[in-house]
């Protein structure tokens, strides 16, 4: 759906040019939702406008749906557009346009008739919650309801592509979440392939399947969402992962006594509710106590954490180690006496 080959991006800076985007290749499938996240300046806004020309890269091919929009300039530049949506941080609303008007105003410059472009307004307000609002105003609206009417009106052309830019980033947690549902229920509905660029994993955690990292204008890790939150690689992955109450063991708090182990285990998939703490006690007549966990649920698929203080000698600390390794649990030792 998406392919994007060695994208590179530059603007003048008062000293020097300011490499925004360095040489990114990235493909996205069709219905997938794909997140792009990065801190402040990584790059990742600018990656996202190169995907609709809004930004022309500098070098590098993108290609949408078959077709290379490098090629192409005005009116045909303008037709593939209207196959891609996007949605704001802060909307982007036109104040003095009431809602209805503001979902409309897209297809005023189709040909169809403003009666037609109503209907059509009126059926997306519905598919977004929003009926009662048709004839209000922005400045009548919460944060919320604005990304939802800003939603709408970017369905309005019937798009293959949703961009989100930092669309939740305006929003409190709760309507942060009402959101992602939405978007959840748009993809799985309607199968429309939706980029999300955040700075938010907790975003790619509750929305995305696939997600790319980058760092100072480079994707420094690629991946399903549940590998890089559960085998995170690069150094701002992991940060990243942490920002999210991921599951990276807190070295500094798991300060093991005399004659103890402090054990990082990690949990997949059906071993995630197993009672495998008091197994381990058993099996191998050991002391474990708990001093920190957490499951999550990540694209649907359990992944669990637990920290642990072990008491026994070394045989023992190994059979236990070894046996974790037959159960498909990854086991760290992170602190030992």
């Amino acid at each position: 759906m998406i392919r994007l080959e060695h994208i590179a991006k530059t603007f003048p800076g008062k000293e020097n040019k300011v490499h925004a985007v360095k040489d990114v290749s990235l493909e996205i499938r069709a219905g997938d939702i794909y997140g792009i996240v990065g801190f402040s300046g990584a790059g990742k806004s600018t990656l996202v406008r190169c995907i609709n020309m809004l930004e022309r890269p500098d070098s590098g091919t993108v290609t949408v749906d078959g077709i290379r929009l490098n090629d192409l300039k005005g009116k045909r530049l303008n037709a593939e557009r209207k196959k891609i949506g996007m949605i704001f941080q802060q909307f982007n609303l036109y104040a003095s346009r009431t809602v209805i008007d503001n979902i409309a105003f897209p297809l005023y410059y189709t040909g169809i008739s403003r009666a037609d472009a109503h209907r059509k307004a009126r059926e997306l307000l519905a598919y977004v919650e929003m009926t009662d609002k048709a004839d209000a105003y922005p400045s009548q609206l919460s944060g919320g309801q604005k990304q939802r009417v800003a939603i709408a009106r970017a369905l309005a052309t019937d798009p293959k592509i949703l961009l989100c830019d930092e669309a939740t980033s305006a929003l409190d947690p709760i309507t942060t979440s009402s959101i992602l549902r939405l978007l959840k229920k748009l993809n799985r509905e309607t199968g429309i392939t939706i980029v999300v660029i955040t700075h938010q994993m907790q975003v790619v955690k509750e929305l995305c399947h696939h997600v790319a990292v980058m760092e100072n204008g480079e994707v420094v890790e690629t991946g399903n969402v549940f590998d890089i939150f559960a085998w995170p690689q690069k150094e701002v992955t992991r940060r990243f992962v942490d920002s999210a109450g991921g599951l990276l063991p807190e070295k500094q708090k798991a300060v093991p006594e005399k004659g103890e182990t402090v054990l990082s285990l990690k949990f997949f998939g059906n071993s995630a509710n197993d009672a495998v703490v008091s197994q381990i006690s058993r099996r191998f007549n050991v002391d474990l106590n708990i001093l920190s966990g957490n499951i999550e649920t990540i694209d649907d698929q359990p992944l669990g954490q637990l920290t642990v203080r072990f008491s026994g000698n070394r045989e023992k600390l190994e059979a236990a180690l070894e046996y974790l390794k037959e159960i498909k649990i990854e086991a760290e030792v992170i602190g030992d006496e």
